[in-house]
Protein backbone atom coordinates (compact mmCIF):
# COMPACT_ATOMS: atom_id res chain seq x y z
CA UNK A 1 0.00 0.00 0.00
CA UNK A 2 1.18 3.47 -0.84
CA UNK A 3 0.56 5.66 2.17
CA UNK A 4 -1.32 8.87 1.43
CA UNK A 5 0.20 12.16 2.51
CA UNK A 6 -1.84 15.03 3.90
CA UNK A 7 -1.19 17.07 0.76
CA UNK A 8 -2.81 14.35 -1.35
CA UNK A 9 -6.02 14.59 0.69
CA UNK A 10 -5.99 18.32 1.28
CA UNK A 11 -5.41 18.89 -2.40
CA UNK A 12 -8.57 17.05 -3.37
CA UNK A 13 -10.96 17.84 -0.51
CA UNK A 14 -12.09 21.01 1.19
CA UNK A 15 -12.78 21.38 4.90
CA UNK A 16 -16.23 20.34 6.10
CA UNK A 17 -18.77 23.16 6.06
CA UNK A 18 -19.88 24.90 9.25
CA UNK A 19 -23.31 23.31 8.87
CA UNK A 20 -21.86 19.83 8.33
CA UNK A 21 -19.71 20.17 11.44
CA UNK A 22 -22.52 21.66 13.53
CA UNK A 23 -24.89 18.78 12.73
CA UNK A 24 -22.20 16.18 13.50
CA UNK A 25 -21.23 17.88 16.76
CA UNK A 26 -24.88 18.03 17.86
CA UNK A 27 -25.40 14.33 17.14
CA UNK A 28 -22.24 13.29 19.00
CA UNK A 29 -23.06 15.55 21.95
CA UNK A 30 -26.55 14.08 22.19
CA UNK A 31 -25.15 10.54 22.24
CA UNK A 32 -22.73 11.44 25.02
CA UNK A 33 -25.40 13.18 27.10
CA UNK A 34 -27.61 10.10 26.73
CA UNK A 35 -24.80 7.90 28.08
CA UNK A 36 -24.10 10.30 30.94
CA UNK A 37 -27.74 10.56 32.02
CA UNK A 38 -29.26 7.18 31.22
CA UNK A 39 -26.45 4.72 30.62
CA UNK A 40 -23.49 5.54 32.84
CA UNK A 41 -20.39 3.54 31.97
CA UNK A 42 -17.79 2.55 34.55
CA UNK A 43 -14.56 1.49 32.86
CA UNK A 44 -13.64 -1.44 35.07
CA UNK A 45 -11.29 -4.27 34.16
CA UNK A 46 -14.27 -6.49 33.37
CA UNK A 47 -15.77 -3.80 31.13
CA UNK A 48 -12.53 -3.41 29.17
CA UNK A 49 -12.11 -7.18 28.85
CA UNK A 50 -15.66 -7.56 27.55
CA UNK A 51 -15.31 -4.68 25.10
CA UNK A 52 -11.90 -5.53 23.67
CA UNK A 53 -10.69 -9.06 24.39
CA UNK A 54 -14.08 -10.75 24.14
CA UNK A 55 -15.53 -8.51 21.40
CA UNK A 56 -13.22 -6.37 19.25
CA UNK A 57 -10.07 -8.50 19.28
CA UNK A 58 -12.05 -11.73 19.22
CA UNK A 59 -13.76 -10.48 16.06
CA UNK A 60 -10.41 -9.62 14.47
CA UNK A 61 -9.04 -13.05 15.34
CA UNK A 62 -12.14 -14.89 14.07
CA UNK A 63 -12.49 -12.95 10.82
CA UNK A 64 -8.82 -13.33 9.86
CA UNK A 65 -9.18 -10.58 7.25
CA UNK A 66 -5.42 -10.64 6.62
CA UNK A 67 -5.75 -13.96 4.80
CA UNK A 68 -7.62 -12.39 1.87
CA UNK A 69 -5.68 -9.11 1.84
CA UNK A 70 -3.31 -8.46 -1.06
CA UNK A 71 -0.63 -7.21 1.32
CA UNK A 72 -0.19 -5.67 4.76
CA UNK A 73 -1.27 -2.23 3.56
CA UNK A 74 -4.45 -3.65 2.04
CA UNK A 75 -5.23 -5.33 5.36
CA UNK A 76 -4.68 -2.13 7.34
CA UNK A 77 -6.75 0.02 4.97
CA UNK A 78 -9.39 -2.22 3.39
CA UNK A 79 -12.03 -0.92 1.02
CA UNK A 80 -14.32 1.38 2.98
CA UNK A 81 -16.20 4.06 1.06
CA UNK A 82 -18.17 5.24 4.10
CA UNK A 83 -17.60 8.96 4.42
CA UNK A 84 -17.56 10.66 7.78
CA UNK A 85 -15.94 13.65 9.43
CA UNK A 86 -12.33 12.94 10.34
CA UNK A 87 -9.34 15.02 11.37
CA UNK A 88 -6.61 15.22 8.72
CA UNK A 89 -3.59 17.47 9.22
CA UNK A 90 -5.55 19.44 11.81
CA UNK A 91 -8.50 20.03 9.49
CA UNK A 92 -11.96 18.43 9.68
CA UNK A 93 -12.72 16.71 6.37
CA UNK A 94 -15.47 14.40 5.18
CA UNK A 95 -13.53 11.48 3.71
CA UNK A 96 -13.90 7.72 3.33
CA UNK A 97 -12.30 5.24 5.70
CA UNK A 98 -9.81 3.73 3.25
CA UNK A 99 -8.38 7.13 2.30
CA UNK A 100 -8.12 8.15 5.94
CA UNK A 101 -6.30 5.00 7.08
CA UNK A 102 -3.87 5.18 4.16
CA UNK A 103 -3.08 8.72 5.26
CA UNK A 104 -2.93 7.73 8.94
CA UNK A 105 -0.24 5.09 8.36
CA UNK A 106 2.14 7.70 6.99
CA UNK A 107 1.15 10.36 9.52
CA UNK A 108 1.76 7.99 12.44
CA UNK A 109 5.15 6.98 11.04
CA UNK A 110 6.19 10.61 10.69
CA UNK A 111 4.91 11.49 14.17
CA UNK A 112 6.72 8.68 15.99
CA UNK A 113 9.92 9.23 14.00
CA UNK A 114 9.87 12.88 15.08
CA UNK A 115 9.62 11.97 18.78
CA UNK A 116 11.57 8.73 19.14
CA UNK A 117 15.01 10.35 19.27
CA UNK A 118 16.41 8.41 16.33
CA UNK A 119 15.67 5.01 17.86
CA UNK A 120 14.91 2.08 15.56
CA UNK A 121 13.37 -0.03 18.28
CA UNK A 122 10.03 0.68 19.90
CA UNK A 123 7.78 -1.02 22.44
CA UNK A 124 4.04 -0.36 22.45
CA UNK A 125 2.16 -1.00 25.69
CA UNK A 126 -1.53 -1.80 25.29
CA UNK A 127 -0.96 -2.65 21.64
CA UNK A 128 -4.19 -4.60 21.12
CA UNK A 129 -3.52 -6.77 18.06
CA UNK A 130 -0.72 -4.50 16.89
CA UNK A 131 -2.46 -2.19 14.41
CA UNK A 132 -0.12 0.71 15.22
CA UNK A 133 2.95 -1.49 14.98
CA UNK A 134 1.94 -2.87 11.59
CA UNK A 135 1.25 0.68 10.42
CA UNK A 136 4.70 1.79 11.59
CA UNK A 137 6.26 -1.13 9.73
CA UNK A 138 4.94 0.25 6.43
CA UNK A 139 6.94 3.46 6.75
CA UNK A 140 9.83 2.08 8.84
CA UNK A 141 10.38 -1.54 7.73
CA UNK A 142 13.82 -1.62 9.36
CA UNK A 143 12.47 -0.91 12.86
CA UNK A 144 12.16 -3.66 15.48
CA UNK A 145 8.72 -3.38 17.10
CA UNK A 146 7.38 -5.14 20.18
CA UNK A 147 3.78 -5.02 21.35
CA UNK A 148 2.42 -5.92 24.77
CA UNK A 149 -1.22 -6.29 25.79
CA UNK A 150 -3.30 -8.06 28.42
CA UNK A 151 -5.74 -9.48 25.85
CA UNK A 152 -5.11 -13.11 24.79
CA UNK A 153 -7.17 -12.62 21.63
CA UNK A 154 -5.29 -9.46 20.69
CA UNK A 155 -1.92 -11.13 21.20
CA UNK A 156 -2.97 -14.22 19.21
CA UNK A 157 -4.27 -12.11 16.32
CA UNK A 158 -1.11 -9.99 16.21
CA UNK A 159 1.12 -13.04 16.11
CA UNK A 160 -0.93 -14.60 13.29
CA UNK A 161 -0.84 -11.37 11.26
CA UNK A 162 2.94 -11.02 11.65
CA UNK A 163 3.46 -14.67 10.66
CA UNK A 164 1.13 -14.39 7.65
CA UNK A 165 3.01 -11.42 6.22
CA UNK A 166 6.43 -12.88 7.07
CA UNK A 167 7.47 -10.15 9.49
CA UNK A 168 7.64 -12.01 12.80
CA UNK A 169 11.31 -11.06 12.95
CA UNK A 170 10.28 -7.39 12.96
CA UNK A 171 7.08 -7.41 15.01
CA UNK A 172 6.41 -9.52 18.11
CA UNK A 173 3.56 -9.65 20.61
CA UNK A 174 3.48 -10.69 24.27
CA UNK A 175 1.43 -10.25 27.45
CA UNK A 176 1.67 -7.59 30.13
CA UNK A 177 -0.53 -6.38 32.98
CA UNK A 178 0.34 -2.71 33.32
CA UNK A 179 -1.25 -2.49 36.76
CA UNK A 180 1.00 -5.22 38.18
CA UNK A 181 4.43 -3.85 39.12
CA UNK A 182 5.75 -7.40 39.43
CA UNK A 183 4.87 -8.36 35.86
CA UNK A 184 8.09 -9.75 34.33
CA UNK A 185 7.34 -8.16 30.96
CA UNK A 186 8.21 -4.72 32.35
CA UNK A 187 11.85 -5.79 31.98
CA UNK A 188 11.37 -5.57 28.20
CA UNK A 189 11.00 -1.78 28.25
CA UNK A 190 14.26 -1.04 30.04
CA UNK A 191 16.27 1.48 27.98
CA UNK A 192 13.68 1.32 25.17
CA UNK A 193 11.41 3.92 23.58
CA UNK A 194 7.88 3.19 24.78
CA UNK A 195 4.59 4.12 23.14
CA UNK A 196 1.07 4.10 24.53
CA UNK A 197 -1.69 4.96 22.08
CA UNK A 198 -5.19 5.29 23.53
CA UNK A 199 -4.22 2.61 26.04
CA UNK A 200 -4.08 4.39 29.40
CA UNK A 201 -7.52 5.78 28.58
CA UNK A 202 -8.84 2.31 29.41
CA UNK A 203 -7.54 2.26 32.99
CA UNK A 204 -8.83 5.53 34.51
CA UNK A 205 -8.58 4.26 38.09
CA UNK A 206 -4.94 3.16 37.87
CA UNK A 207 -3.24 5.98 35.95
CA UNK A 208 -0.72 6.93 38.66
CA UNK A 209 0.10 3.28 39.40
CA UNK A 210 0.77 2.53 35.73
CA UNK A 211 3.00 5.58 35.29
CA UNK A 212 4.97 4.62 38.40
CA UNK A 213 5.37 1.08 37.03
CA UNK A 214 6.66 2.44 33.72
CA UNK A 215 9.13 4.80 35.42
CA UNK A 216 10.40 1.98 37.63
CA UNK A 217 11.14 -0.11 34.53
CA UNK A 218 13.60 2.61 33.36
CA UNK A 219 12.61 3.21 29.73
CA UNK A 220 14.77 5.53 27.63
CA UNK A 221 11.79 7.63 26.50
CA UNK A 222 7.99 7.44 26.64
CA UNK A 223 5.49 8.72 24.09
CA UNK A 224 1.96 8.87 25.50
CA UNK A 225 -0.80 9.54 22.97
CA UNK A 226 -4.03 9.58 24.92
CA UNK A 227 -7.36 11.40 25.20
CA UNK A 228 -7.55 14.20 27.72
CA UNK A 229 -9.84 16.75 29.24
CA UNK A 230 -6.95 18.73 30.72
CA UNK A 231 -5.84 20.40 27.49
CA UNK A 232 -9.23 21.03 25.89
CA UNK A 233 -10.39 24.54 25.02
CA UNK A 234 -14.10 24.52 25.86
CA UNK A 235 -14.72 27.63 23.78
CA UNK A 236 -14.20 25.38 20.74
CA UNK A 237 -17.29 23.27 19.91
CA UNK A 238 -15.25 20.21 18.92
CA UNK A 239 -13.41 20.25 22.26
CA UNK A 240 -16.70 20.50 24.13
CA UNK A 241 -17.94 17.46 22.20
CA UNK A 242 -14.71 15.65 23.13
CA UNK A 243 -15.18 16.50 26.81
CA UNK A 244 -18.70 15.07 26.82
CA UNK A 245 -17.54 11.95 25.00
CA UNK A 246 -14.56 11.27 27.30
CA UNK A 247 -16.71 11.72 30.39
CA UNK A 248 -19.54 9.58 29.00
CA UNK A 249 -17.32 6.56 28.33
CA UNK A 250 -15.27 6.99 31.53
CA UNK A 251 -11.87 7.42 29.91
CA UNK A 252 -8.94 8.65 32.00
CA UNK A 253 -8.71 12.40 32.68
CA UNK A 254 -5.56 12.78 34.81
CA UNK A 255 -2.57 11.43 32.85
CA UNK A 256 -1.13 14.74 31.69
CA UNK A 257 -1.68 16.47 35.03
CA UNK A 258 0.15 13.53 36.62
CA UNK A 259 3.08 13.90 34.21
CA UNK A 260 3.23 17.66 34.77
CA UNK A 261 3.42 17.07 38.54
CA UNK A 262 6.18 14.49 38.09
CA UNK A 263 8.15 17.04 36.10
CA UNK A 264 7.69 19.62 38.88
CA UNK A 265 9.06 17.03 41.29
CA UNK A 266 12.12 16.58 39.09
CA UNK A 267 11.40 12.92 38.35
CA UNK A 268 10.81 13.23 34.61
CA UNK A 269 11.63 15.69 31.83
CA UNK A 270 8.82 16.49 29.39
CA UNK A 271 10.21 16.96 25.89
CA UNK A 272 7.04 17.71 23.93
CA UNK A 273 3.36 18.47 24.39
CA UNK A 274 1.05 18.67 21.38
CA UNK A 275 -2.45 18.03 20.11
CA UNK A 276 -2.85 15.24 17.61
CA UNK A 277 -3.29 16.44 14.04
CA UNK A 278 -5.20 13.36 12.90
CA UNK A 279 -8.10 11.30 14.23
CA UNK A 280 -10.73 8.94 12.78
CA UNK A 281 -13.59 10.88 14.37
CA UNK A 282 -14.47 14.35 15.62
CA UNK A 283 -14.91 13.53 19.27
CA UNK A 284 -11.65 12.15 20.61
CA UNK A 285 -8.47 13.28 18.86
CA UNK A 286 -6.06 12.88 21.76
CA UNK A 287 -2.85 14.63 22.80
CA UNK A 288 0.81 13.67 22.88
CA UNK A 289 3.27 13.96 25.75
CA UNK A 290 6.85 12.84 25.15
CA UNK A 291 9.01 12.48 28.26
CA UNK A 292 12.06 10.83 29.80
CA UNK A 293 12.71 9.60 33.33
CA UNK A 294 15.43 11.46 35.21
Amino acid sequence: MKTTGAHDILGSLSSASVQDRAVAYAIEAAKSIYRLVLRRIERTQDKVNAEYNLLNWQKVLSNKAWINAKDLGDFLAPTDQTERLRKVDDRILRIDGQSYYRYRAGALGDLIARHCGGAKRLVELGAGYGYNLFSLHLSHPDWILKGFDISPNGIAAGREIAAHFGISDKISMDRIDLTNSADPSFAAISDEVVLTYFCIEQIPYAVQKVIENIIAAKPKRVINIEPTTELLDLTIPRDLVSLLYIRSVDYQTQLFATLDELERQGRIRIIARERMRFAPSINNDGCLYCWEPI
